[in-house]
Formats: structure tokens, sequence, C-alpha cells
């Protein structure tokens, strides 16, 4: 047997987001790889060619997806931007990629992970702490300027992805009880009379 063909992005990115969403519905283990070839309209054979298991698929959307974010962040935060603004950019930016990618965020923040391979599980862990250390990069700018005080970064990370959970699930559950500019608010506030210098 020869080589693998590579999938064409658009068809990779559509089995992804077909994975992720009924990842993200049905958990791992229900979760079945004939409906995740139906909803991405591709054959189940072609999940098998491209992704050997389950697991692999499983990883491949988590770890794709992060990257992804992680990329728009970066993307969109301008190290040169006044510290205000980039602050507010900083949450802004996390609240609406959350919001977007929500199915994805339940996946990565409330999955859980027992009988999954455990290299598949560090590499989903790999992914997470890239985000987490790109929001904590992304402090770490406040902090150079004097904006921010010499707190632990990564701890801070954790907390406030940790929130931004909370609070976006608030938000999908009962959007009119919680708006997105609320959210964004309360967090900017919360993080900023705790950080500032």
């Amino acid at each position: 047997m020869g080589p693998k063909t590579v999938l064409p992005g658009k068809k990779r990115s559509r089995i992804l987001q077909a994975a992720v969403e009924v990842f993200s519905h049905k958990g791992f283990h229900r979760a079945r790889m004939d409906e995740i070839a139906a909803k991405a309209e591709v054959a189940k054979g072609t999940l098998y060619y491209n992704f050997e298991s389950k697991s692999k698929l499983f990883s491949a959307a988590v770890t794709e997806g992060i990257e992804t974010i992680v990329t728009q962040i970066q993307a969109q935060l301008d190290a040169d931007m006044p510290f205000e603004t980039h602050f507010r950019k900083l949450i802004t930016c996390n609240v609406d990629l959350y919001l977007q990618h929500s199915d994805l965020a339940r996946i990565v923040f409330n999955e859980v992970s027992s009988g999954i391979d455990a290299d598949i599980l560090a590499d989903i862990q790999n992914a997470r702490n890239r985000y987490i250390d790109c929001v904590a990069g992304q402090l770490n700018n406040g902090r150079r300027t004097g904006h921010i005080k010499a707190v632990d970064l990564h701890l801070t990370a954790v907390a406030l992805v940790g929130m931004l959970d909370n609070l976006c699930n608030l938000h999908l559950q009962n959007p009119r009880a919680v708006g997105r500019d609320q959210l964004v608010d309360l967090l900017a506030e919360l993080l900023r009379s705790g950080l500032a210098t």
C-alpha cells in the first residue's frame, strides 16, 4: 500500500468541524465514526483512511481547533497598541472566539477523559497548555510596560480561562440574561482590578 494522501483543506476542515460537533454533543465514548462521516458528508472509510482511530480523530479535532484559536488571538493582538486597548482586545477576542467555537470549548474544558489513549490525552493537554501560554504571553506585554503587577502570569491565564469558560457558558445558556458585552466588561474589570499596578 502506498503513502496516504492528504485530505484537501476544505474536506479536512469539514471532517474536523463535524467531529467537534458530534464529540461536543455526544462525548467521546458515545460519538460514532459513522455519525461523524454522515455529518461531514464523507464515506466512513475516508475517516479511517485519514484518522486511524476515533482517538486520533478526536485529537486532531481538538488540537487543530486550539491551534486555530491561538493563531487568531495572535493575529488580532498587536503588542505595540496602548496597554488598555490591548488588554480590552485580549478579553474581547477570547470571549468572541469562545462563543464562536463553543462546541470545541465544551470538549476542551469539560470532556471526561477516561478510556482515551494516554498519548492522545498528552496531545490535548499540550494544546490546552499552548492556549494558556498564549494568553499568559499576551498578559506579559502589560507586565513589560509596567501596567500589570508581578504575579504568576501562567496562573493568571488559567484563572482567566476558567472565568471565561463559566461566564460564556452562562451566556450560551441564557443570552438574554447575560449579554456578550456584559461578559467582556465584567472580565475586564475583574482582571484590571486584580492585576493593575
